[in-house]
């Protein structure tokens, strides 16, 4: 009797640990941005600013000082820290975390990440 309910209390966390497994890569994946969906979102928002290559050298660019998002200081930041100032905004960059979802500010940071590559990878040319 003892074995038989050890026997399904054991099938019984091996189901919900397996469930609970199963849910963990859905949610870092809902967590992940696409890149081509923040290039919507950039061009839409940050474009007036940081440039369609995201060099912030747009004459508004310029005189509100827009960081160049594929240079090596914005390059290191974390996700975290790029998200918090794209929601909270930072110097003379306004919050947008009224303005956009979370979605799409991870959809935002996946594109920030690419422009950064596609710099890194025009100045090894």
């Amino acid at each position: 009797m003892l074995s038989r309910i050890t026997r399904k209390y054991r099938i019984g966390v091996l189901a919900i640990l397996s469930l609970f497994l199963l849910a963990i890569p859905h949610s870092a994946a809902a967590q992940a941005g696409k890149a081509e969906d923040g290039q919507k979102v950039f061009e839409a928002n940050c474009v007036k600013c940081h440039g369609p290559e995201g060099s912030g050298d747009t004459a508004i660019g310029k005189a509100v000082g827009a960081k160049d998002l594929r240079a090596a200081e914005a390059l290191k930041l974390t996700d975290a820290q790029i998200t918090t100032q794209i929601t909270e905004g930072k110097n003379n960059m306004p919050p947008f975390g009224d303005a956009l979802t979370k979605g799409q500010i991870a959809d935002l940071v996946a594109y920030v990440r690419a422009l950064g590559k596609k710099g890194a990878a025009k100045k090894t040319k």
